[in-house]
């Protein structure tokens, strides 16, 4: 339950309550939603009969009738609830005689009287109120009133004697609408980026807002707009380096601050400019605002009074939601906000303020060459050096960028932007890393010959994974070029053309350019890395076995002697070995979190880890490279199967749509995906041609790696369309694939489609041992189902088949496994669980948009029997369509 749905319920029953308190007083700070409350309260009630008066007191303190939407006076004739009379704080008669006669009004309707914004009404008003309080005890009359605090003068010193008068007399109940706690927070981000957050997002959105519900709104925008919000198979994850300051033009409406001058406005933007300054804060803007250090101080008060800034117990004053700081920063012209910058940062260097070497190089970097070149560079250069580690890789940039516009010397200017280019590769800011690349490129500068070949194979990649089609394919083609010489320019060439899909070209050109690029050292090991990759792409395995020769990596070694295990295990990745993949980051001496994370989720996937998909989905949502990954096919294949086996079939090809838009090379693999899709729909034939065009595809490029997933798939699709000729010829194909290839991932899938095809019993034991013997969990389970759903594999294996997809909570597989375990007299553990998970899948199927006759095909039955059970459904939960149904399973308020 949200935190405003438990005031809203606390109102209620106080307003409900025989011989309840007359008025009820709701607080909270602006923009906790105490608006939304009364408002709620009053839906409530008017639907059950109560009659409401709705009203708001102005900034001027006068009563408006809220039927308006609460801008103007009541219309002529009206008698507002509640009113200012003057000298009724003064004379208590005239304040009852007053009571008594707005009393009269809403007594005999027995009314329940909404007052928003009640912080601006006067003290004769809140003298009024208090009468009305005790003139309509015992009666069903409530007064409601929305107050936001801190409260302002003249309410605070009237109203808080005149509360604790009628508390004492029990005629005044409190309720304080809270922030958002951190589930109502979760639930607020997933209403409004319309998929589940992370922990990581909740707790960014949280701390940044302080779990003010109009900031939370505000604080989600602005960081989906600004890129910070990755949405990846119904989940939104936060992005490692999302900025926690507003960028210029990007800053949404302001909301929620009461300022009662521009001189307040003024002093709160600069204020929070100068905010890291601590104690030293009311000096600095003394300073800033031209005036005394006493008239700085008074004018902070005013922001605590206006609960805009909260002063902490050394004296330093911090705004109350960090999220508004940041907003009003925005409103600071770009020179104002450098110039408040370097105050701040000579302050620190003079010793007056504290500050992190990290906050420090943030603010330098803001200032700029508003500060002293030489030091302001020095400390740039030393924060990136000390946190190098720790600093995400986004922040990195910021300084290494202002290190370079500060660099006093070439060599120095040089080296800032050869680490800006890194750091936004590691990032994953493609065009930070294209425009830092091309500046050095184009500088003039006297690159060491590795750093320039290095330099152009980052630019390469980079404009891969900016999507710069037209100049990567002109580089591919030879027909426009850069400064490079002709042994990077070849090394440049075939690199495109791989990351285009023409890997047969990119082998015959690496091949024919060899005695150029192999005699100079600076493109020999990326060529030699380039062809042993390529060998193993057309199946030539011993010549890459020859070439996987991998090494312990440690600290000192870096990442140049880390590129290659990466490349080996990628290729192990590409392979499906799960087994030889750990062994190779074994001997290389890397732990599981040191792996790349795609490989990390590729084996959890293989071995059937139930925390495989969220492992999935966190490793594209934190991509931060620009290298082309042998392993991605093959890892985009083994997550869409698992969002295939759990019913989530438009994710799934929001997968395939993902890694096409990503990626060429291998892309065949894909197509394994899409036609499983198209067969389990129904669409068999079609499913067949897709298949037959991608085989085609690979051979004539000339790529081996993958095939077998093809021929696989081809064999089980000839069997559902009678072929079984058609069938055991992919097999021989199988059969060549797996003795080209030598991968357990091969020769798993050759011996199954041998004894699907021939109704080898011996073909398919071997299957599952080998399976189970190298590591291949989910192959186990998929291809166990398969066998023993044709006979082939004892009706045992289904067994451990079921629980192994309970593991996964992957409803559609565990649907075809029950068939298959009815068909072979299988008993089906746990009939209660069995109906929901059938309630929850059919739901979730509709929300895919399928057809009756579609999901008949999917669940293998007719359509008829998907009409009963989607009316049955409809009965049981009161759901009147579809819409409502996949509406409520998409907003998690389905309950099965």
């Amino acid at each position: 339950m949200s935190v405003a749905r438990s005031s809203i319920d606390q109102v209620i029953d106080l307003v409900n309550a025989d011989g309840g308190p007359p008025l009820v007083v709701v607080t909270g700070r602006t923009g906790t939603g105490r608006s939304t409350v009364l408002a709620e309260i009053g839906r409530f009630l008017q639907a059950r009969g109560r009659v409401v008066i709705d009203t708001r007191i102005a900034r001027d303190g006068v009563p408006v009738d809220r039927r308006d939407g609460g801008t103007t006076p009541g219309p002529a004739g009206w008698s507002a609830p509640l009113t200012p009379v003057d000298g009724a704080f003064d004379d208590r008669s005239t304040a009852r005689r007053a009571a008594t006669a707005m009393a009269a009004s809403v007594v005999p309707r027995e009314a329940v009287v909404l007052v928003d914004d009640a912080q601006w009404m006067d003290r004769d008003t809140a003298a009024v109120l208090e009468a009305l309080a005790h003139r309509v005890a015992g009666t069903a009359v409530r007064y409601v009133c929305a107050v936001a605090l801190p409260c302002p003068e003249p309410l605070r010193s009237a109203g808080v004697a005149a509360l604790r008068r009628l508390r004492a007399e029990r005629l005044v109940a409190t309720v304080r609408v809270p922030a958002l706690d951190l589930d109502a927070t979760a639930l607020a981000v997933r209403a409004h980026v319309g998929a589940l957050p992370s922990p990581e997002l909740v707790a960014h959105v949280r701390a940044r807002s302080r779990g003010i519900a109009a900031a939370v709104v505000d604080v989600v925008s602005s960081v989906r707009d600004s890129g910070g919000v990755r949405l990846v198979s119904g989940h939104a994850y936060l992005v490692p380096d999302a900025p926690d300051d507003l960028a210029d033009g990007s800053a949404p409406p302001l909301r929620g601050v009461s300022l009662i001058s521009p001189a307040a406005w003024r002093t709160a933007c600069t204020a929070a400019a100068l905010e890291p300054a601590g104690p030293v804060l009311p000096a600095l803007l003394a300073t800033t605002l031209e005036t005394t250090v006493d008239e700085a101080l008074a004018r902070l008060r005013d922001l605590e009074a206006a609960g805009l800034l909260h002063r902490a117990r050394d004296g330093s004053r911090r705004f109350l939601v960090p999220f508004l700081a940041s907003r009003l920063r925005a409103e600071l012209r770009p020179y104002e906000r450098r110039r408040l910058a370097a105050l701040v940062v000579r302050a620190a260097w003079q010793g007056e303020v504290a500050l992190s070497r990290p906050a420090l190089a943030d603010l330098i970097a803001v200032a700029g060459r508003l500060l002293p070149a030489a030091r302001a560079h020095a400390d740039l250069v030393a924060a990136a050096q000390e946190t190098r580690r720790e600093a995400t890789p986004c922040r990195d940039a910021r300084w290494w960028r202002a290190a370079a516009e500060l660099a006093g010397s070439e060599d120095d200017r040089v080296r800032a932007w050869l680490e800006h280019c890194k750091a936004g590769k590691r990032a994953g800011d493609a065009p930070a890393t294209i425009a830092s690349a091309r500046k050095l490129l184009d500088s003039g500068s006297a690159l060491p010959e590795v750093v320039r070949h290095e330099l152009y194979m980052v630019l390469v990649l980079a404009l891969h994974a900016n999507g710069d089609t037209e100049e990567l394919d002109a580089v591919a083609n030879g027909t426009a070029f850069w400064e490079a010489d002709e042994a990077v320019r070849a090394i440049c060439r075939v690199l495109a053309l791989i990351l285009r899909g023409s890997w047969g070209a990119a082998y015959s050109l690496l091949l024919r350019a060899r005695p150029i690029w192999a005699a100079r050292p600076a493109t020999r090991e990326r060529g030699e890395l380039i062809q042993w990759v390529g060998e193993l792409v057309a199946g030539r395995m011993d010549e890459f076995e020859a070439g996987l020769v991998v090494s312990p990596v440690t600290d000192g070694e870096g990442m140049r002697r880390r590129y290659p295990t990466d490349w080996a295990i990628a290729c192990m990745v590409a392979l499906g070995d799960v087994q030889r993949g750990r062994e190779i980051a074994r001997t290389a001496g890397l732990a599981e979190s040191d792996l790349l994370p795609t490989h990390r989720a590729v084996f959890a996937l293989a071995e059937g880890r139930p925390e495989a998909q969220e492992m999935a989905r966190r490793s594209l949502a934190d991509r931060g490279r620009h290298h082309f990954e042998l392993g991605d096919p093959n890892f985009y294949q083994q997550f869409g199967s698992l969002a295939l086996a759990k019913g989530e079939l438009g994710a799934t090809r929001q997968l395939i749509a993902t890694a096409r838009a990503e990626m060429h090379a291998l892309d065949h693999v894909l197509d394994v995906l899409d036609a499983t899709i198209e067969a389990t729909l129904g669409e068999v034939d079609t499913g067949r041609a897709r298949l037959e065009g991608a085989l085609d595809r690979a051979r004539d490029n000339g790529v081996v790696v993958g095939t077998e997933l093809l021929l696989s798939m081809l064999v089980r699709l000839h069997l559902l369309a009678g072929d079984v000729p058609g069938a055991k010829a992919r097999v021989q194909d199988l059969d060549a694939v797996a003795d080209v290839l030598r991968s357990p991932r091969a020769w798993i899938h050759a011996t199954s489609g041998r004894a699907l095809a021939h109704g080898d019993t011996a073909a398919a034991a071997e299957c599952l041992r080998l399976a189970r013997e190298t590591g291949q969990a989910f192959d186990e389970a998929s291809l166990g189902l398969q066998l023993a759903w044709a006979g082939l594999a004892e009706p045992e294996v289904l067994v451990d088949v079921y629980a192994f997809y309970g593991r996964l909570d992957a409803p559609l597989a565990r649907a075809w496994t029950r068939s298959a375990m009815a068909a072979r007299g299988v008993p089906v553990p746990g009939r209660a669980v069995t109906k929901a998970e059938n309630e929850r899948l059919l739901g979730q199927l509709l929300t895919e948009g399928l057809t009756n006759r579609q999901i008949a095909s999917l669940l293998g039955s007719s359509e008829k029997s998907v009409e009963g059970r989607l009316g049955r459904l409809f009965s049981r939960t009161g759901y009147r369509s579809r819409i409502e149904l996949a509406a409520a399973l998409l907003d998690g308020s389905y309950r099965h």
